[in-house]
């Protein structure tokens, strides 16, 4: 295979180069050829032109465009102007769905893809080009993710230079579309395709969880208006700048294994945060920072696995963040690949590719999305290896690569001290709600369970028991055998009591003091109550608990109540009710009549 580049300046110079397409088309032996057209300029009339010409001229082809925030022509951005890519095939196949009026059927447009793709045979690839921030598309890419699992899934989504107008279009010979789809599939025996991401994005301080979300829409943290974690943090204020001004430090949610960015668009009234990209309830999210030194590291290591591909072509698809990230330093990560293979593609307003750990295919934000392709066996032999030169990275960019260093070292110092404190309040509360030797609740946490729970169930309607008991005769355990056995006791019985009522929905089982036990049991009856009680007591009795050579039995009471009486007088009742068991000569139940 072969990549073209052309850059439009006239329809004259068009017409000269679509001609020098045509003979390299025909000489070279080539079956299909694919156009992308990657525009920042905006202009309806023109482009739709543009992609009539190469539709007309080349009728057999495929032509699919996109508005650009930057185009990438040679591995450097270009002015804003309009860059054609042309891909030349020798066997491979490329095919193309644009499937319209998407808007409230992203579901439905993602099964379409994916069952079009299962029909494929020998589909290698599926790019995706799509209108950024006017869909639904986790909607869309959660149905592609169906797909079978070797097919690779990359993309980006439209959007113009000017990050305060919404020119989100894709487009070709009909005009554009801020409500359509493009998918192309890539498909050939001897097709051969390497999709990954470079970041280099890195978390800054501890993190926070989401609390309140809507899609793209992140309302709240740790039940905070979202805007606060910038203008507490950062002290960013929220004014005409604000999407600007946070563009420096993006957010980042941890997902099965892998880091999706997103930065913020825009700011509503409220605090809310409209951002590029989905976050969902309960996800842990981050402040983080673009690191120079990092984004080297990861992209020299993309570019050597590219160059152990062996590419015939290379895409490029970057979001614009990064651009605005490097400003005049934007080209120095992406002219190594040009000298790997001829190397286009655009600056995007997101990047789509599947993860190949889980296989979903995911909305990402800030990542350098690289493209390898090509058709047949890898040549013998290695190129030569590349790297980037960073040496540009001289005097104040210098001073920021150094504090970047520092900022990186005592972030992951603080990362790991609010981790250790973490681990450690989670220990305190385990504490403070559970007794020490058996890990039950204690008594003060069952309490708070047992009357939030007849709380409940007094509002719902329903019923629940409770089971107070007593180990019979334990001080002549702990006479007999010790208190390290009589501990070693407590223990089992726990476990026992534990293990009898663990097929209960939200049964709890608390030590009430020294060998007094109790279970809460929800939507248990009186007969239930009481095949829980006898089988307790049965299991205790047949019991053989260690270090101790004589039976040990339980006295019982059990209680059913609708949550609505005195939970004071309730508790009376039931250690009345295993009173009366132990007088009646212990290892037996007490059934309390209301």
């Amino acid at each position: 295979m072969k990549q073209i580049l052309i850059q439009y300046g006239s329809d004259e110079e068009l017409d000269i180069r679509l001609g020098e397409v045509r003979k390299e088309f025909e000489a070279g032996g080539y079956k299909h050829i694919l156009f992308h057209i990657y525009s920042g300029i905006l202009d309806e009339e023109l482009l739709t032109c543009i992609a009539g010409k190469i539709a007309g001229d080349f009728p057999e082809t495929h032509v699919v465009g996109t508005v650009s925030a930057g185009e990438i022509m040679e591995a450097r951005l270009m002015d804003r102007g309009i860059l054609i890519s042309v891909m030349l095939f020798v066997s491979a196949e490329v095919r193309e769905l644009r499937i319209e009026d998407v808007k409230g059927r992203e579901s439905e447009v993602g099964r379409i893809i994916a069952e079009t793709s299962t029909a494929t045979e020998d589909l290698k690839a599926i790019e995706l080009l799509m209108p950024g921030t006017e869909l639904n598309t986790r909607l869309i890419l959660e149905e592609i993710s169906r797909c079978d699992d070797s097919i690779k899934v990359f993309g980006g989504y439209a959007g113009g230079h000017d990050m305060n107008i919404g020119e989100h279009y894709i487009f070709d010979e009909k005009g554009l579309s801020d409500n359509a789809v493009f998918a192309l599939g890539y498909i050939g025996k001897d097709f051969h395709i390497d999709v990954d991401k470079s970041v280099g994005w890195q978390t800054l301080g501890h993190h926070f969880e989401v609390t309140k979300a809507d899609e793209n829409r992140l309302i709240e943290i740790n039940n905070r208006p979202a805007v606060e974690i910038y203008e507490k943090y950062l002290r960013i204020n929220r004014n005409e700048n604000f999407a600007e001004n946070t563009f420096e430090f993006p957010l980042i949610v941890k997902v099965g294994g892998d880091e999706l960015l997103r930065h913020t668009i825009t700011v509503e009234k409220d605090g809310t945060l409209d951002l590029a990209g989905y976050v969902t309830e309960g996800m842990y999210i981050y402040l983080c920072y673009g690191n120079p030194s990092l984004i080297v590291e990861q992209v020299n290591k993309r570019l050597d696995r590219v160059r152990q591909f062996r590419p015939e072509a290379i895409l490029l698809y970057s979001c614009s963040v990064r651009k605005s990230f490097w400003e005049k330093y934007v080209d120095m990560e992406m002219e190594p690949f040009q000298e790997l293979a001829e190397t286009a593609g655009f600056h995007t307003w997101g990047e789509v590719k599947r993860n190949p750990l889980t296989n979903d295919v995911l909305e990402y934000n800030i990542t350098l999305l690289s493209i390898a392709m090509r058709e047949g066996d890898a040549p013998e032999g290695e190129l030569p290896e590349v790297k980037i030169n960073d040496s540009v990275l001289e005097g104040q960019a210098s001073l920021i690569k150094r504090l970047t260093q520092l900022v990186s070292a005592t972030t992951v110092e603080l990362q790991n001290t609010y981790r250790s404190l973490e681990e450690l309040n989670k220990k305190l509360v385990k504490l403070s709600n559970h007794d020490a030797l058996t890990g039950l609740y204690n008594r003060r946490r069952f309490e708070e369970i047992a009357d939030e729970g007849l709380d409940t169930i007094a509002s719902e309607g329903r019923i629940a028991s409770m089971i107070m008991l007593d180990l019979d005769h334990f001080k002549l355990v702990n006479d007999n055998y010790g208190h390290a056995i009589g501990d070693s006791v407590l223990i089992e019985f726990a476990d026992i009591l534990k293990e009898t009522v663990k097929s209960v929905e939200g049964a709890a089982v608390g030590r009430w003091g020294g060998e007094e036990f109790l279970i809460y049991l929800p939507d248990v009856d009186k007969t239930g109550a009481a095949e829980y009680a006898e089988r307790i007591r049965k299991e205790v009795e047949s019991h053989i608990f260690a270090g101790v050579k004589r039976t040990i039995t339980t006295s019982l009471g059990v209680i059913t109540t609708d949550g609505k009486e005195d939970k004071h007088e309730m508790f009376i009742n039931v250690d009345n009710s295993l009173y009366e068991a132990k007088k009646r000569g212990r290892n037996c139940f007490v059934q309390y009549a209301q």
